[in-house]
């Protein structure tokens, strides 16, 4: 019995744990499906790469925080305003205080309520402007490198989906080509019937047809792998989804290269970012001695303040004062009943109304260091080397992107010339395989002069795809190369 419970506790914690692992594995697709997005093109891929990759969310951050820094200090150049609400209650007894040396000793009993508008403007501060200045200039520097890592990003994502295009049209060359040896087997096995050829033909026939069977497997395991690394890439779950069509070819630009690298010289974020870092060298300079300039601040405020306590205090003082006067002029009346004393005159109560007040002073200092031990000067050579640093890498950036704009123009050229020559090569080879066929048919050439002309024409075939593939991707290298606002438009290839 002790036995028959045991296993049936066994059992149940299996079967608990087995219900409990289907549940945490059913849960990771349906979390999956909401970062699956489904039939995507070229252009919309690159739109969720640059909106869910996780290197270019990386670089938005940190554009984000350089940019939070700039607002930071540049908030420092403007006046503040401030609104303040205090209460102060003060209670003692026996107490001198620190004023007792002057015989005066503070109330036991204190309160004051006190409301005002403050303000501070620093009107000249040579130190926050110039670090202003350079926060700018580094997030202008990082907002460059973003744009650089996004028109990196629609380079590597036009290529791979052109890429999974190209696996795609191998399936459906792999399907045609199995057809074909589908085709001579039937051939083979009928011509060996009618003793035209000999029974090893068949079984050539049968190897060929197994082997393109094989390579269909691959070609669409190649595909499906693809498929799985884009989406991957743009930031989605494997399961995400691509149209994929024919590649497309595109018209060659007609505009010159020195046109086009004029234009990249004044967009490409590598320039912009270089002159970024320049600026931001040679403020750095002139920030070693923003020491030596003057500091004009400004600071001022209004509002009302009253105190409860010395309001009651003057109050009791009055209210003394008064019964003391009228204390007299009845005395003086009963002494002198004969005479007409005039009415004495009364103080007022306290005005319990908060009156406004309001200040504003203008600080002015400026100090000179007399020796600084060589600091200055050292510091520097370090900036002026620094400059240095920036302006031949800003050369160099100019000179790169000049280099890399001819490339581009140059790559784009002869990958649309030899996608003319693969054009003509593919043709050809389609007529040749078409015309071997029939000629093994007709018992004029051997079974493997036609499966090598087949297999000549599945090549010219593949060479096409990737001549297409290297074109369009050429292509879009080139449209990134001239550095648009947008990376995505650079892998927009409609109405070309």
């Amino acid at each position: 019995m002790i036995r028959a419970l045991r296993r049936f506790a066994s059992l149940a914690i299996a079967v608990s744990w087995s219900f409990g692992a289907v549940g945490l594995l059913g849960a990771a697709p349906a979390a999956d499906a909401q970062r699956a997005p489904m039939n995507l093109d070229a252009l919309s891929a690159v739109r969720y790469a640059l909106d869910h990759a996780p290197v270019i969310l990386a670089k938005k951050a940190s554009v984000d925080q350089l940019t939070a820094t700039f607002t930071q200090r540049r908030a420092a150049e403007y006046p503040s305003f401030n609104g303040q609400l205090q209460n102060q209650i003060a209670r003692s007894s026996n107490a001198q205080g620190s004023f007792a040396q002057f015989g005066i000793s503070p109330d036991s009993n204190f309160s004051q309520n006190t409301a005002q508008v403050t303000s501070t403007y620093n009107l000249y501060n040579a130190t926050a402007q110039i670090t202003a200045e350079q926060a700018k200039r580094d997030a202008e520097s990082a907002n460059a490198e973003l744009h650089v890592q996004e028109e990196q990003t629609t380079l590597d994502v036009s290529n791979a989906f052109y890429s999974l295009a190209a696996r795609r049209e191998a399936v459906v060359l792999a399907e045609n080509d199995l057809a074909y040896q589908q085709q001579l087997l039937d051939i083979a096995r009928a011509s060996e019937k009618v003793g035209r050829v000999a029974g090893v033909d068949v079984l050539r026939a049968q190897v060929a047809a197994t082997r393109s069977q094989s390579t269909l497997v691959q070609v669409r395991a190649d595909e499906a792998n693809a498929r799985e690394a884009l989406a991957v890439q743009i930031g989605a779950s494997p399961d995400a989804t691509f149209a994929v069509s024919a590649v497309p070819e595109p018209p060659m630009p007609k505009a010159s290269v020195a046109a086009l690298t004029a234009i990249a010289k004044v967009t490409r974020p590598e320039v912009l970012s270089a002159k970024a870092t320049l600026q931001a060298a040679r403020l750095g300079d002139a920030g070693i001695d923003s020491d030596l300039h003057p500091t004009v601040s400004m600071n001022g405020s209004f509002g009302n303040q009253n105190s409860p306590t010395n309001s009651v205090l003057t109050q009791q003082q009055i209210d003394l004062s008064n019964a003391e006067a009228i204390a007299n002029f009845n005395l003086q009346r009963a002494l002198f009943p004969g005479v007409a004393f005039p009415a004495p005159v009364l103080s007022g109560p306290v005005s319990r109304g908060r009156v406004g007040f309001w200040q504003f002073n203008i600080t002015s200092s400026f100090s000179l260091p007399i020796i600084d031990y060589g600091t200055r000067a050292a510091n520097h050579r370090a900036a002026r080397a620094q400059i240095a640093s920036a302006d031949a890498a800003y050369t160099n950036a100019l000179d790169f992107v000049e280099s890399d704009v001819r490339a581009a123009a140059r790559n784009v050229q002869a990958a649309f010339e030899k996608l003319a020559l693969a054009k003509q090569s593919a043709q050809l080879a389609r007529e040749s395989a078409r015309i071997a066929q029939l000629q093994y048919k007709n018992g004029l050439i051997s079974f493997t002069d036609a499966t090598q002309t087949e297999q000549t024409a599945l090549s010219a075939e593949n060479d096409l795809v990737a001549a297409r593939v290297t074109y369009v991707v050429a292509l879009v290298k080139l449209r990134l190369a001239l550095g648009p606002p947008d990376p995505v438009a650079a892998a927009d290839l409609r109405g070309l």
